[in-house]
């Protein structure tokens, strides 16, 4: 765990709020200068407490959908799942890759824009690595639900969030994905960068920018911190209602949580997932507690994430 002075927390807090935040914005809203915001954010990011950043991308909007799978390793060597990592990571398709531990070993995120396109993807990786998995769970997400990390300063929370899944299709072009895909790389990728990459003026690709913000097809721009380095632990908590009847309470449930940063719905036999950030499992167990006191659940599922092979919220 790194030992973070209070500014670091402030600027960490910026960074999640919104990624793509100039230096200079982040220095007047931490009351600090610019050079010192500057050799923070390197700093923690050489340190590896910050991984890189993302943009909330709504895949719904472009036409795609997603699969998650969970996997529970057979006998299978380091250097196998190396193997199996890296040929997820080079796939095109898959966005998000986690070490699971507990009930899965790994589990891994897929856009496509058809059932047989997964299809086909599930029957081609079952034929690499069919024999070193035993157990295998695939669900298909209808929405997600993000959080911000307001436990970061201990606020209260905002209802501010971002919403993928929201299925309406809207209008873009191949301009438009290329600059996500840089986006998806590293969200805080200057504007004049993009441009020598693209060939196209700054201004021009400002605008798409902003165009994909209003739209909605860009949600907001985060963080991806490595929690340990912080003291902080990752779960995700599967649930099972009784009934549905407060099942419109869960969302201003989890807003209303600085620890909760994902709600997820699925198609499958849960009812809902949601995803925390925690000091440690003690705390975690008392959410936990504080939710069965709310809702009336029939069955839990807890799982535990180490860390991210990948994380890129758009097929490339």
């Amino acid at each position: 765990m790194n030992k973070l002075e209070l500014k670091d927390w402030k600027i960490l807090k910026e960074l999640d709020d919104n990624a793509r935040r100039s230096n200079s914005d982040i220095a007047k809203r931490v009351r600090l200068n610019k050079n010192t915001v500057s050799y923070k954010i390197r700093r923690l990011e050489e340190e590896g407490v910050v991984n890189g950043y993302y943009p909330v991308i709504d895949n719904s909007k472009l036409g795609y959908f997603s699969f998650r799978v969970y996997l529970k390793f057979f006998n299978l060597k380091a250097e196998q799942e190396e193997a199996m990592v890296k040929w997820l990571k080079d796939n095109n398709k898959v966005g998000v890759i986690s070490k699971i531990e507990s009930i899965y070993d790994l589990g891994f995120m897929i856009w496509v824009k058809s059932i047989y396109e997964f299809d086909d993807f599930w029957l081609e990786f079952k034929e690499k690595f069919r024999k070193h998995f035993w157990k295998e769970r695939v669900d298909a997400f209808s929405k997600v639900y993000h959080f911000k990390r307001n436990y970061l300063l201990e606020k209260s929370s905002s209802d501010k969030y971002e919403v993928i899944g929201e299925r309406n299709l809207v209008e873009h072009d191949e301009l438009d994905i290329r600059i996500l895909r840089i986006l998806s790389k590293n969200a805080r990728t200057p504007l004049v960068e993009i441009s020598a990459n693209l060939k196209k003026p700054p201004r021009t690709i400002a605008f798409r920018i902003r165009q994909m913000e209003k739209r909605k097809i860009i949600q907001g721009y985060r963080v991806d911190i490595n929690l340990e380095k912080i003291g902080y632990e990752y779960y995700k908590i599967d649930m099972v209602l009784n009934d549905f009847y407060k099942y419109d309470e869960i969302l201003n449930f989890c807003l209303n949580h600085t620890n909760i940063i994902y709600l997820d719905r699925t198609l499958s036999d849960l009812d809902f997932e949601i995803d925390i950030e925690i000091k440690n499992r003690k705390e975690m167990i008392k959410l936990l507690n504080e939710i069965k006191s709310v809702f009336n659940i029939r069955d839990i599922e807890i799982l535990s994430f180490k860390e991210y092979h990948k994380l890129e919220l758009l097929p490339s």
